[in-house]
């Protein structure tokens, strides 16, 4: 295996490796979490908190240190190697933890100390940390609200050890979760101290239920048969019912849940247990959907029989709603760095096959119509492909394309001629356009073509067994009145696409969530659910909006929005003379030797000198050779052994007026802003065309000419003041 190989398959597993340590860091926070949520005994949640993390970090020492209020305290709980003494339950005064530090702690600083003995450390604290045995210490604060409770420590006591930013991002998670279990369980502890009471007298209930309206979570008391009987004031600001509305009725029927296989367990669990706790979906009074975090503790009467159950419920929607965006943005990025790779193994392989199509239909001229049509196939599909990885990038990377002013007749028609061909033929196909003369838009033509697509796909599957799809446009003009109904729309001329079909059609609570990342409705396998976020997205960026109309078993209408612009602009038509070139030298530099051989062939057949380097070591080693002859370096921006950035400044520094032409099919706007500062004369994105490749050496030679005739001119003029000054 080649050292470029090696090295790629390096970064490779580098790369991976950091995906997997980020994948266990959030599964190790989740299964802690859970665990920590399973129980309402402080104690064993700090226990596996910290035996969780001990191992986890295969650390030496993992505990937790509870502050007094002077800012004394003890270890309160311990998970320690067995080669190290326990600090269990030991008491420590210490300096360092004065009044300004532990308000320091209190507004979440923290601790991450590679090594005691290098570190800026008080003497006396140094010296307490000797005498634990530690050599490297990572603390953060336990908060409960802005109340500092105490410190969750990891100790490295043989070596030091510098601290990960996962490790301490890690850490700093587990603590919110033990500052929030620890005040559920102060809050569970007081509520069984409470219904203590209740026991021992009824005629209490409603003095000791006056202690409970002082908490924001909703506080239901219920009969076994779930027939409400206490509903504080937190129940009704979060579910909407007053306790009037909400005592005598039962609970499933007032939340309008489904007696599910999850509540009976639940039932079942507390009664045999005493308390049981999960997340629920529930209903409020407007029908609003909440998930809750759920306590239910099982009450009894004096004879020790079971008589009621006490829930706790506490809105976490908002919480649910963050993490699931987390984990989308997450997927997201590894979307985003997959396809960055497979981008560029694909536009490094289009490249070759554009530009063969082009030569080909250049060299065997004139061509049957039949072969003709062959060739133009190949050229038209490997554009295609190449904007179906821009597509891609487009989603996962938010890449921009090229705006132009497009008539939109042209495109429904291929949308069209595509769904005719592909879609079953029990799907009837219809277009409609009301004008004649339909108002521009200004768009990549790629994204609109892949909005009509997704929509038309959508439509299809809404059919299986066969039905209408119809496509159409018309100019709208969004008035006043429309933008009071319409709070996305804003006056003036829009182009409006309409596709509709006769399909299955949508309930409001889907029609509710289509546009949401990674929702969907059909079977594992066959949607992603980034379809509709994608076209939603699009269409925002263009200043758009997207009008839906559903109804099961009648089929489905979306309308999309797109302003309109002047129409005074044209297409830029492509310019087909090709440039021949009057025997320059040109320097192709490319890992791909595809891309090389072909572009050496091109090159030469239009009248140009190459040669070619597979990487940034061999163009610097050819350019010293023949610096004075070329004249144009077309580099590769992505290469093993030394990438084209590199070398572009190398090749500067040697000569600061040599001409490149970048080359790049992944270039994100931070890596463009890089190259073009890096002094480039033009910039090409793979896959190219042929024409659009000569047509740029064509014009760096150009302005390079330009630039040699201006130095002349003000050469003659400086001698020629010079000699009149004489």
């Amino acid at each position: 295996m080649s050292p470029e190989n090696n090295d790629e398959l390096n970064i490779s597993k580098q790369t991976e490796l950091a995906l997997k340590e980020q994948i266990e860091q959030q599964r190790l926070v989740i299964a802690i979490a859970h665990r920590i949520r399973q129980s309402l005994n402080l104690n064993e949640v700090m226990n596996t908190t910290v035996d969780e993390v001990r191992q986890s970090l295969k650390a030496d020492r993992v505990f937790m240190y509870r502050f007094e209020p002077d800012y004394s305290g003890s270890v309160i709980v311990e998970s320690v190697s067995e080669d190290w003494n326990p600090i269990l339950n030991i008491q420590v005064e210490d300096t360092y933890f004065t009044r300004t530090r532990g308000e320091e702690y209190r507004q979440g600083r923290l601790q991450a100390v590679a090594d005691i003995y290098t570190a800026d450390l008080n003497e006396c604290h140094r010296d307490l940390l000797t005498q634990f045995q530690v050599k490297a210490i990572l603390a953060v604060p336990i908060l409960q609200e802005e109340k500092l409770w105490g410190l969750l420590v990891v100790n490295q006591c043989g070596v030091s050890r510098q601290w990960k930013s996962w490790e301490i991002d890690l850490l700093k998670q587990l603590a919110t979760q033990v500052g929030i279990a620890i005040q559920q369980s102060e809050l569970h502890e007081q509520v069984k101290a409470e219904l203590i009471e209740i026991r021992q007298a009824e005629q209490k209930i409603r003095e000791q239920a006056a202690l409970l309206e002082i908490t924001t979570d909703a506080i239901i008391v219920c009969n076994l048969e779930q027939e409400i009987l206490f509903w504080n004031q937190g129940a009704e600001c979060l579910y909407g019912f007053s306790a009037a509305e909400a005592i005598g009725n039962n609970s499933q029927r007032l939340f309008r849940q489904e007696i599910s296989l999850q509540f009976e367990m639940a039932k079942k669990t507390v009664v045999e247990s005493g308390t049981w706790q999960g997340d629920l979906c529930q209903r409020t009074k407007l029908g609003k959907e909440i998930i809750v975090a759920s306590r239910w503790t099982l009450v009894r009467d004096q004879g020790n029989l079971p008589k009621s159950i006490l829930t706790v419920n506490t809105d976490i929607t908002e919480k649910k709603q963050l993490e699931a965006q987390f984990l989308r943005a997450q997927r997201l990025e590894s979307l985003g760095t997959l396809a960055s790779g497979i981008a560029h193994d694909l536009n490094n392989i289009l490249t070759p096959i554009l530009s063969s199509s082009e030569m080909l239909a250049l060299k065997l001229s004139p061509l049957e119509p039949q072969h003709q049509q062959m060739l133009k196939i190949l050229e038209q599909n490997s554009k295609r492909a190449a904007d179906l990885v821009r597509q891609i990038l487009t989603f996962a990377r938010g890449s921009e394309g090229k705006s132009v002013y497009l008539e939109i007749e042209n495109l429904l028609s291929e949308i069209e001629q595509i769904a005719q061909s592909t879609f079953p033929k029990s799907i009837t196909i219809t277009k409609n356009l009301a004008q004649p003369n339909l108002w521009k838009i200004l768009v990549d033509p790629t994204h609109i073509h892949q909005v009509l697509m997704n929509l038309c796909v959508n439509a299809r599957d809404a059919m299986p067994q066969g039905g209408t799809l119809s496509i159409g446009a018309e100019n709208f003009f969004v008035d006043e009145n429309f933008v009071r109904m319409k709070l996305e729309a804003k006056l003036g001329p829009y182009v409006l696409i309409t596709v509709q079909d006769t399909g299955v059609g949508m309930i409001p609570r889907v029609l509710e969530r289509i546009f949401e990342p990674f929702f969907t409705t059909k079977e594992l396998g066959q949607g992603t659910g980034l379809g509709l976020p994608t076209v939603i997205g699009i269409v925002k960026n263009y200043g758009g909006f997207v009008n839906v109309e559903s109804e099961l078993g009648k089929g489905t209408k979306f309308q999309v929005y797109l302003p309109s612009v002047e129409t005074g602009e044209r297409l830029e038509v492509e310019n087909l003379e090709l440039p021949n070139g009057n025997g320059e030298l040109i320097l192709a530099v490319d890992d791909e030797i595809a891309i090389l051989e072909i572009s050496k062939t091109l090159l030469e057949d239009s009248n140009y000198r190459t040669l070619t380097a597979s990487n940034g070591i061999e163009a610097i080693a050819l350019y010293t050779q023949h610096r004075e002859q070329i004249s144009v370096v077309l580099m590769n921006m992505m290469m093993p052994s030394m990438d084209g950035l590199t070398a572009i400044q190398i090749l500067r520094q040697m000569n600061p007026q040599v001409k490149v032409i970048a080359i790049s099919g992944i270039a994100t706007d931070r890596e463009l802003s890089e190259v073009f500062a890096s002094g480039i004369s033009a910039f090409l994105r793979k896959p190219y065309t042929f024409s659009k490749l000569l047509h740029t050496i064509n014009d760096v030679l150009k302005e390079s000419v330009r630039s040699q005739t201006v130095k002349k001119m003000l050469l003659v003029v400086t001698k020629n003041s010079e000699a009149a000054s004489d």
